[in-house]
């Protein structure tokens, strides 16, 4: 008898998108997230992870439970893809807002592909098993230095990503999610799903919103007086702007994307203090200004005249300096 024949890869871009599209099946597991930092003084790699247990209902409602190390949970994040909520179990306390991704976005899903798809080159190989599960691997290469590769696993029947990696090349900043079980199409109560209303007094605080808003260049300008440009070196574009109020001083946050990679950039008035964490130095270009590693990726600080500036992202050094020089 002959062998079965080898099954063929799918197209990257088709894959991209199964990838990307809303989940199809209902489906509940468990998640281990790790975090890789940059290096602490005494030269170890700084590094975090959680686990969190995952419910989801097609088209857009989850439930995250984020575990303690004996397994109780320390906080519930739902949404039911118009609201939020994150329930704080230590503390009983409740916060509620928008949904991540209710409001309308700036850049349209068409352009923000386009703009991937013109700054990385896309593979698909086979992947290991995830949660015994067969996968597609899809890899991302970026085209321009100083970007993180990111590596998705996707299943090859549902299409869930079961383990995403990104890092950066021979540094010390990467971070993995990956399932460590899942039960796909297990049908998901509704229960699990009810955001927290105002019903319980006292226990639940109304936040301005989980999700930020979303305004033009325009409507920045307008609001604040403030210009950021459209561009940014190593093909970032801008995505989206929010201007809110931190102890009655305004900041204007411009958030930027390849498609793949978020930069975020903040204008103040006021200086802001960054993490304690130890510095990260200077490469090949100057920095303008102190550079910290954060879970949250690099953050960098600087001055032009009047105005304070912080940058996060987790793309080199030399691409932030670079990147810093076109926003004075």
């Amino acid at each position: 008898m002959a062998p079965a024949p080898a099954r063929a890869l799918p197209e990257p871009e088709t894959l991209l998108d199964a990838a990307l599209a809303a989940p199809s099946v209902p489906y509940q597991g468990r998640v281990i997230v790790t975090q890789w930092y940059g290096r602490a003084a005494d030269g170890r790699l700084r590094s975090r992870a959680e686990e969190m247990r995952v419910y989801v209902r097609p088209p857009d409602q989850i439930r995250r439970e984020f575990l303690t190390p004996d397994g109780a949970a320390s906080r519930v994040l739902i949404s039911d893809g118009d609201q939020e909520s994150v329930r704080l179990i230590k503390s009983g306390r409740t916060i509620v807002g928008d949904a991540v991704g209710s409001g309308d976005k700036v850049l349209a899903p068409e352009l923000e592909r386009a703009t991937l798809l013109s700054n990385y080159d896309l593979s698909v190989s086979t992947g290991e098993t995830v949660a015994g599960r067969a996968t597609w691997r899809l890899s991302f290469a970026p085209k321009a230095a100083g970007k993180a590769r990111q590596t998705l696993w996707i299943d090859r029947d549902t299409k869930i990503v079961l383990r995403l990696k990104r890092w950066l090349p021979g540094r010390p900043f990467a971070s993995e999610a990956q399932f460590l079980s899942i039960s796909p199409r297990q049908a998901q109560s509704e229960e699990l799903f009810h955001v927290e209303d105002s019903t319980s007094a006292g226990s639940v605080v109304h936040a301005r919103a989980l999700a930020p808003r979303f305004l033009t260049l325009d409507q920045l300008r307008a609001r604040s007086g403030t210009t950021f440009p459209d561009k940014l070196p190593g093909g970032f574009i801008f995505e989206s702007a929010d201007v809110f109020l931190v102890r009655k001083s305004p900041v204007r946050h411009a958030r930027y994307t390849d498609g793949l990679t978020v930069l975020s950039v903040f204008q103040t008035d006021r200086p802001v203090r960054l993490p304690k964490n130890a510095a990260i130095p200077a490469g090949r270009e100057a920095l303008p200004g102190p550079l910290r590693a954060s879970t949250a990726g690099k953050v960098m600080q600087w001055r032009v005249g009047a105005r304070h500036y912080v940058m996060m992202s987790d793309v080199s050094r030399d691409l932030m300096a670079e990147i810093a020089k076109s926003l004075r």
